[in-house]
């Protein structure tokens, strides 16, 4: 049988939050998202672009499996979540958004890179020369390796948590509005990164800035409210007029990209 075209599929997704103290034995909640359904395809940057409280870092934790949506469905490959990552361990991995809180402020950078290297099922015999190459994957200077976070820029700190991400080996990433803390010169460096750096993997890129994603994805959803208002090619966003579309436009930030007029393969 031929390898099915989609990695990831979701259904009717839906996830509820309390909204406030319990009416007697009911308690109100908050619908944060609402009946979500897309596919991604093997091998595709797909962006999730909404602004913020629009639902997108809840959709992220429910891929990942760090919440359990109230309904719906997801199928990894064909199967249920759980089964997927207990068969392909560190098959997925995470970018966040604040690379401070996101690492061990006691640990020096190849400590952190080696977390995912250990928890993809990597023998620690093989530590030190699988985290200088990955540390030379992500275009970080070797000498690095023993500094600290505090010691590092915030561009060097995230190059040091997609390192850590790229360690297990994953086939699936997710980049849940990595670059929005970065300044705008660095998030344009990082975008040419994961370009760099995708080969076969298949990206879930989230974030709220449209150029950023229009420079790196395939298509994009736009989410608002918590539903999918739209899904859009990014290779003809110019021609599109989706009101919210309009607005997200309105609102980016103009900058270079070594990749901005290569078309995407």
């Amino acid at each position: 049988m031929p390898e099915s075209s989609i990695f990831l599929d979701v259904q009717e997704l839906s996830k509820s939050y309390p909204a406030g103290k319990s009416l007697g034995w009911r308690r109100p909640m908050r619908r944060v998202l609402k009946n979500i359904s897309f596919s991604v395809k093997r091998g595709e940057i797909l962006g999730l672009l909404g602004e913020s409280g629009s639902g997108k870092s809840t959709l992220a934790r429910c891929l990942l499996g760090l919440e359990e949506p109230d309904g719906g469905e997801m199928l990894f490959e064909g199967q249920k979540p759980a089964l997927w990552r207990k068969r392909y361990r560190g098959a997925a991995s995470v970018v966040f958004q604040d690379y401070l809180t996101s690492v061990n402020p006691g640990f020096r950078v190849s400590e952190i890179i080696a977390e995912g290297y250990l928890a993809g099922g990597g023998k620690p015999k093989n530590q030190a020369e699988n985290v200088a190459l990955l540390m030379q994957r992500v275009n970080l200077p070797l000498h690095l390796a023993r500094h600290l976070p505090h010691q590092l820029s915030g561009g060097q700190l995230q190059r040091v948590c997609i390192a850590r991400a790229l360690a297990s080996k994953p086939s699936f990433m997710v980049f849940d509005e990595a670059l929005s803390a970065l300044d705008v010169s660095i998030q344009s460096q990082i975008l040419d990164l994961l370009r760099a750096i995708k080969e076969n993997m298949t990206y879930f890129f989230i974030t709220h800035d449209l150029q950023m994603a229009a420079l790196l994805c395939d298509r994009l959803l736009l989410l608002k409210d918590g539903e999918i208002v739209s899904t859009e090619e990014c290779s003809k966003l110019s021609a599109q007029k989706s009101p919210y579309l309009q607005e997200l436009m309105d609102s980016t930030i103009v900058f270079s990209s070594a990749f901005a007029d290569t078309p995407k393969a």
